[in-house]
Formats: C-alpha cells, structure tokens, sequence
C-alpha cells in the first residue's frame, strides 16, 4: 500500500498493510511565512516517513486574518502570544467584517498547501490542515472572553460566530483546493468541564457544524479535541471520519467499549514519552494500542502536537516498530 491507500483504508475500516502513523508540531517561526511553513511539514514527513501530513500554522493564524495582534518570537520553539483585543468590548461583535481569504494573511497557509502538494505529488501522500473552531477564533479575537461575552451579550456573539464560521469554511474550501484532503478540525469545547451543555450546543457545535458540513465532501476529516473529557454525545453529531483528544490515556481512547463508536482513532501514543520515556515504553505503548483496536480503524499518532523536546531518535523508532508489529 501506499500512504494515501494505508490512510484510506484505516478511516475507512479496511484491513491495512501496516497500522499508518502521523504527527505534528508547529515551528513557530518557520510558520510565519509560506515556505518555512511548507519546509517545516516537509521535514516532518521526509525524516520520519510518516503517512498522513498536517500542516500545521501558527495557533492564532485565523484571527490574525481579521487582524488580532499576534505577537511572534524569533523562535520555532516559543509559540506567539496575543496582544491588545481586536474585540475590546461585546457588543463591538456585530462589526466584524466578512472575511476576505485570498487577500487574507490566510494566503500564507493556502500557498504552503501548493508547495507542500507539488512536492509531494509524485508520492501521494494525503495532506490535511490544521484549523480551530469558530469559538477559538472568536476567543482569541476577544483576548479570552469570549465565555462572559456569549453569556451578556449572546446575540452579539453568534453574530460574530456566523462571519466567522463562514470565513472558516472559504479557508478550508481554498486549502482544499490548493491540494489538501481534509482538515484536522481542533476544538477545546466539547467537554461539560468546558462549556455548559446547552452553551456548547448554541455556541460552539452549531457553528462547527456550518463549517464541517460545508466540507462534507472532503476526503479526510479529522476531529481533535483538546480535552480529556469529552462529551461523546456531542462528538457523534460531528461530520468525521475520525477523532482524537489529547491528555487521555491511551486506553481510555482506545478502549473496547468504545467500539460502537463510528469512528477510527488518532492517537495511543503519550507525547510526553518521546521527551521522559524509552524505546522500550513506546514500543509498550504501540503493543498496547494494538491490542485493544485489534489494528482495525486506527492511526497512530501522540495525543496532541509533538512536545517541543521530543527525542528524534524516539520519533524514528516508531516506522520499524509498526513494521516489526502490525498485523498481517
């Protein structure tokens, strides 16, 4: 198989050749303009031979297009910070403009798709964008106030969550375009510890949702949640092939119990194992995620983005383990 089939064939539930594996991690620096972001995803795949892309930009990059003050250091391992609000008060919400993508700052993201896929063309390997939901977005607009803005002022804020959902959906859809295959859709919300239930239902799933079903026809759709208890109630309504959420045990995403679930699993693997652990604890953790999936609808993956310390020698272990133990 190649890595476009191997992919495929895991969200899809078919039987694969061996179980495929991704990662990513941001290089901050690197990731403030088109080439280096290309160059950095690049480097990922070609190093480590992993079988699924992401690309993945600065964490701030879709508020930064309706102008957030991002404030970025001269270093891929030190992540940007937000400065001044765009949004300084609520009710200032309804004035946020419509998103213009191709003269965006977004173009950055869209033209290292193109550069990543023509490099990539002669291997097929499937590419997919890193984007956070809509309420990120408006969180970071609004310097971390967006829970108190929705709950005083709650037509202001799905205003705002329309324009920008739909900007979201013009990315993802120019990004496609550009040669992805999907998205990896990132959201902190899904959980009860997060969002009172019927808050999430109004706020955060309903403009999720305007964005994914917009994509529908996207050939990779991936949910990450950056929680590590999720309402899976509230995850089975989302339009995805897969999901994963970050600090969970890799037993918990993988447990038997959740094979009614509908979808493949990104995950099993500890990232903190790559800085603290062993060879031996991450080919552990490989044995284990194996075990409880049978190696049916999973990907490989650290729960979340790779820690800036990683070993790489760690990260290259992990092809000739899934080829010593993948089952056949």
């Amino acid at each position: 198989m190649d890595r476009r089939a191997r992919v495929l064939a895991a969200l899809e539930g078919r039987r694969v050749d061996r179980i495929p594996f991704t990662l990513w991690r941001c290089a901050y620096l690197q990731a403030e303009t088109a080439d280096g972001l290309a160059r950095s995803t690049l480097d990922l795949t070609e190093r480590y031979d992993v079988d699924l892309l992401v690309i993945t930009p600065s964490p701030y990059h879709l508020a930064q297009a309706w102008g957030a003050d991002v404030r970025s250091f001269r270093s891929d391992a030190v992540a940007p910070v937000l400065g001044s609000p765009l949004i300084g008060y609520p009710t200032a919400w309804r004035r946020l403009p419509t998103l213009d993508v191709p003269h965006s700052s977004l173009q950055r993201e869209i033209d290292a798709v193109h550069l990543v896929r023509a490099r990539l063309a002669a291997q097929d390997a499937p590419l997919v964008v890193q984007v956070p939901c809509p309420l990120a977005t408006a969180d970071a607009l609004c310097g971390g106030r967006i829970l108190s803005d929705l709950r005083a002022y709650p037509g202001d804020v799905r205003a705002a969550l329309a324009t920008i959902a739909a900007g979201t959906a013009r990315y993802l859809r120019a990004c496609l375009e550009a040669g992805a295959d999907g998205y990896l859709f990132v959201t902190p919300y899904a959980s009860p510890d997060r969002m009172r239930s019927r808050e999430f239902r109004t706020f955060g799933l309903a403009f999720d949702l305007q964005v994914l079903d917009a994509l529908a026809s996207a050939p990779i759709r991936i949910l990450c949640l950056e929680t590590g208890d999720p309402d899976l109630v509230w995850v089975s309504r989302y339009p995805v092939q897969a999901i994963g959420w970050e600090g969970c045990s890799a037993s918990r995403l993988l447990a038997k119990e959740g094979e009614p679930f509908r979808f493949t699993r990104v995950g099993g693997l500890d990232p903190r194992v790559f800085s603290s652990g062993s060879a031996a604890d991450l080919e552990g953790q490989v044995a284990a995620a194996l075990d409880a999936t049978g190696g049916w609808r999973l990907i490989l993956a650290p729960e979340g983005a790779l820690p800036v310390d990683a070993s790489m020698e760690l990260v290259s272990a992990i092809g000739p383990i899934l080829e010593r133990v993948s089952p056949r």
